[in-house]
């Protein structure tokens, strides 16, 4: 079933740059419209890329990208235009007005807070057996916390729990629980305002290993914890500079990026690989043709991982 072809000037109408540079972690310089960011395309050392807030669009001097707000989402999400209007489109879609806000949350604007501990937390069922079907052992189901929830905005889905770096919930990314997805239904739900950027899934596990693996989604993490491999996932196949600065903070000397096989995959890995080598020693082992990681055997990924 093919997916519904977005309305792009809605999109670019709602969406908001200020706000979706914030959910990259970047950092904008300067007072009204015009305001430069340090290019997230390329390894920029001072700000180099202009933004206008009001005509949504950008620029970087130094390495030339340039569009819309919508072109500016497809390049950090490796995806098609449309893909990025139907992000923006889920990003705009609200919270669950089922979750009664704190009284910070109350007195500020979501955008304003980036992502703060949360004062709830949703009852899952662990026993749904989409879990089983992907192969996770209950072990890993309750270490992550994972179930299928059955109220709120991500009701239907199942719900993973996302922390900081210091442990705290500050998020739930809901899975739709299987391949066919309704048409007006994204594959995954984040709730407005969440900033993946600004952290590491999983980095408050693995904060003290010495070898560590970084992979696109929360899946390919399950698979390499269950293997006792310590893993954290971007999100997506972008590094944003405070997640960069996340691995700084790690105990690791060795990282593995392990991206997905393919060119979205293989694209990002040539733009990370340079970055973090500044920091630490740095493989990046060829994943085969349309494969992840959480889908490859156990042998693949040991001679991969030369673990």
């Amino acid at each position: 079933m093919s997916e519904k072809e977005p309305d792009f000037a809605k999109v670019r109408d709602l969406a908001r740059f200020e706000e979706i540079l914030g959910r990259y972690g970047l950092e904008a310089r300067g007072r009204g419209a015009e305001r430069m960011i340090r290019c997230p395309f390329h390894a920029d050392k001072s700000p180099s890329c202009s933004v206008n807030l009001d005509k949504k669009v950008f620029h970087c001097f130094a390495c030339g990208a340039a569009g819309s707000i919508l072109d500016f989402v497809a390049r950090m999400e490796s995806c098609s235009l449309g893909g990025a209007a139907r992000l923006i489109d889920e990003w705009e879609a609200g919270t669950d007005p089922g979750m009664k806000p704190s009284a910070a949350q109350k007195a500020k604007p979501r955008s304003s807070l980036g992502n703060q501990p949360l004062d709830f937390t949703l009852p899952l069922d662990p026993g749904h057996p989409y879990l089983g079907n992907r192969n996770l052992s209950e072990a890993t189901v309750i270490r992550y916390g994972l179930g299928y929830c059955t109220t709120g905005i991500m009701k239907g889905r199942i719900c993973i729990p996302i922390h900081d770096e210091h442990g705290r919930l500050v998020a739930y990314a809901g899975r739709w629980p299987g391949n066919s997805l309704p048409e007006d239904q994204p594959r995954y739900l984040l709730p407005w305002g969440f900033r993946k950027g600004q952290l590491l899934f999983n980095v408050h596990r693995v904060q003290e290993a010495k070898h560590l693996v970084v992979v696109e989604g929360f899946w390919s993490v399950f698979r390499l914890d269950a293997l006792g491999i310590p893993a954290v996932a971007l999100m997506g196949c972008t590094l944003s500079p405070e997640q960069e600065n996340l691995l700084r903070r790690t105990m690791a000397d060795r990282l593995t990026l392990l991206l997905d096989g393919d060119d979205a995959g293989r694209d990002a890995t040539r733009k990370i690989v340079p970055r973090l080598a500044r920091h630490s020693f740095v493989r990046a082992p060829a994943v085969p043709d349309g494969a992840e990681p959480d889908t490859m055997d156990e042998a693949e990924l040991f001679a991969l991982l030369q673990v």
